[in-house]
């Protein structure tokens, strides 16, 4: 039983390990490609590998589950459109910390949407994030840079997006809500950006082996392992664990993107991972 604990605990720290990576891979991707190409393909590889992994536990595919899955790619899309254009113009550390807040967000949507009321310490924590923000992302002049304001805002959509799929997979086949919202995302990316800027290949190999590890990877093999790793461990230990992501990014755009920060910004990335973790934990009880 305990070997078995292990092997999906492991599983959970890979998961982890490559949405971690994602911020960094796709700082690589926007070297060579726009927002939207990256998008495009991206959510296509995904879909296409998701399907083939999944396709006897989705088929036949239920009319029910189209909409709810198109609802959802709605806003996925534009919390991978603000990710990617916010990557842009800041850090893949800074995009790592900021857009993990949305664990923070998730108990006042919850209430809005839910009725679910949030525990009051939730307040508390809220302030010390808001200092966090202001350490983590004010320059020496006291100005927020945009790059760091969509990172902001992807979080709040994207926890918006957990209330949402914690809402309909009561209501559907959640392996097809999954595999669909990356279907009508490709397609969302496409047919916005075809017209804009036609369709383009980077020769560059980095571009490619970075969007295979984000599609693959970072998305296909993140979204599948964490359903069947969190069958299997508690919910107080996959939150410890996906709260190391910003971690992740760090270091990865600390030694390979060549990122530095100040005190401050340390200071300010410390301050919002002790938040989040503390977040993922009390809610896990």
């Amino acid at each position: 039983m305990l070997q078995s604990k292990t092997k999906y605990t492991v599983y959970m720290f890979l998961v982890t390990l490559f949405w971690g990576l994602t911020y960094g891979l796709t700082k690589i991707c926007l070297e060579y490609s726009s927002e939207l190409h990256i998008i495009s393909f991206r959510f296509f590889l995904s879909f296409i590998t998701s399907f083939l992994v999944l396709r006897k536990k989705i088929l036949p595919i239920q009319r029910k589950d189209l909409p709810y899955s198109f609802v959802l790619s709605i806003l996925l899309f534009f919390v991978f459109l603000t990710m990617t254009i916010g990557l842009k113009h800041t850090t893949a550390s800074n995009a790592g910390f900021l857009v993990s807040l949305s664990v923070i967000f998730i108990p006042f949507f919850s209430w809005l949407i839910n009725g679910e009321k949030p525990q009051k310490k939730i307040y508390l924590v809220l302030l010390f994030s808001l200092i966090g923000i202001a350490l983590l992302t004010l320059d020496t002049h006291f100005q927020v840079h945009r790059g760091d304001i969509l990172c902001l805002f992807c979080s709040i959509l994207f926890a918006l997006h957990v209330i949402f799929v914690g809402n309909f997979v009561k209501k559907v086949n959640p392996l097809s809500l999954g595999v669909f919202q990356f279907a009508y995302l490709a397609l969302f990316s496409f047919v916005i950006q075809y017209p804009m800027e036609g369709l383009s290949f980077p020769k560059a190999p980095s571009f490619w082996i970075s969007l295979c590890l984000l599609s693959v990877f970072c998305t296909s093999f993140g979204y599948i392992v964490q359903g069947i790793a969190q069958q299997n461990i508690s919910a107080t230990t996959a939150g410890f664990i996906l709260s190391l992501e910003p971690v992740i990014s760090c270091i990865f755009g600390y030694f390979i993107l060549k990122e530095y920060y100040t005190i401050q910004q340390c200071l300010g990335g410390m301050i919002l991972l002790l938040s989040v973790f503390y977040v993922s934990k009390g809610n896990g009880q």
